[in-house]
């Protein structure tokens, strides 16, 4: 590994630091701190300098660090290996304490309560669960869009109806939460559960067929500033897909080699030289609304392991 003497007051930038995947350990002397996995770390440093300002955890770390070590990987399942190994060994102090996925947070649906659609920090309710996802502004600006193309609701406010309905860009479905004001069978709640799951749970549900449809007709007919706006819309929808389609297989992902044991998308033994680990495992008992759920601390373990299963029947396939 290569190691750098650092402190609190570092320039990250100023060391060169590798981009790709590595491992790395921050450490005081000769005692890890904490370990970690990134393709980059650059980034990752400089986020735990800024979150010391308002993170006595991460503050507390920084000022006592003074090397930084890391080894260059080929892929991200030969770091995680590498730092599960690692953390078994040496059980760096903060490992446990820092939590990367402390932000992650869920998307919650519900036809028959207000708001319908909502952003949660937990799985402890009764709405259907979808998630974690890692940026909370991500799957803001994602039921923004849904909402606005499919005139589903996306309640930014306590109380309703709200301008939104006034504008015809909801159909106004919390009507029908209204006894004085229920009209018209188009404010159907279950009907409304039929349209969140199409939208929300299926991955191939068609509408970034359409943005980009829209989009391509826009660029025929030169309309170029047009067709741009659209660009980040499709980038939005195709990574909401892509993520959907992650945890629709993540509980399900299991291999077996000489060198590692991976069982419900958790690698739970794994061969680093002439060692054999077994790591602990999370397997919770999934509630029914909880199909799409995964639990938070092994989310990035999962999709590391999911992308490195699909690179592998990727290959096979070539």
């Amino acid at each position: 590994m290569i190691s750098r003497e650092i402190d609190k007051n570092t320039d990250f930038k100023a060391l060169e630091l590798p981009k790709g995947w590595v491992f790395y350990v921050i450490a005081q002397d000769e005692k890890p701190l904490y370990s970690g996995i990134s393709a980059r770390l650059l980034g990752r440093l400089n986020s735990f300098s800024q979150r010391a300002q308002d993170d006595k955890l991460i503050d507390e770390m920084m000022e006592r660090a003074n090397f930084l070590s890391y080894e260059e990987l080929d892929n991200s399942f030969a770091a995680l290996v590498l730092q599960k190994c690692f953390v078994m060994d040496n059980l760096p102090e903060y490992q446990n304490r820092i939590l990367p996925w402390e932000n992650y947070v869920y998307l919650g649906l519900d036809s028959h309560r207000f708001p319908f659609v909502s952003i949660e920090e937990h799985t402890n309710d009764d709405w259907q669960y979808i998630g974690p996802f890692r940026s909370r502004f991500f799957l803001a600006e994602m039921m923004d869009t849904i909402s606005r193309i499919l005139k589903l609701p996306h309640c930014e406010t306590g109380s309703y109806p709200c301008d939104k309905f006034d504008r015809d860009i909801c159909r106004g479905w919390c009507l029908e939460l209204l006894p004085s004001q229920e009209s018209s069978t188009a404010h159907d709640l279950d009907k409304l559960d039929s349209l969140l799951k199409e939208a929300w749970m299926h991955p191939n549900n068609g509408v970034l067929e359409m943005v980009q449809n829209e989009r391509d007709a826009y660029f025929n007919d030169l309309e170029f500033i047009k067709a741009d706006l659209l660009d980040d819309e499709i980038e939005l929808l195709s990574g909401y897909r892509d993520w959907l389609n992650f945890l629709y297989v993540a509980k399900d992902l299991n291999l077996e080699t000489d060198d590692f044991l991976i069982r419900n998308g958790q690698l739970l033994e794994a061969r680093l030289g002439s060692r054999y680990y077994h790591f602990p495992a999370d397997f919770p008992e999934y509630r029914p609304n909880e199909t799409l759920a995964l639990p938070l601390a092994k989310c990035d373990e999962m999709k590391i392991i999911y992308d490195y299963i699909r690179e592998l029947n990727n290959a096979s396939k070539a």
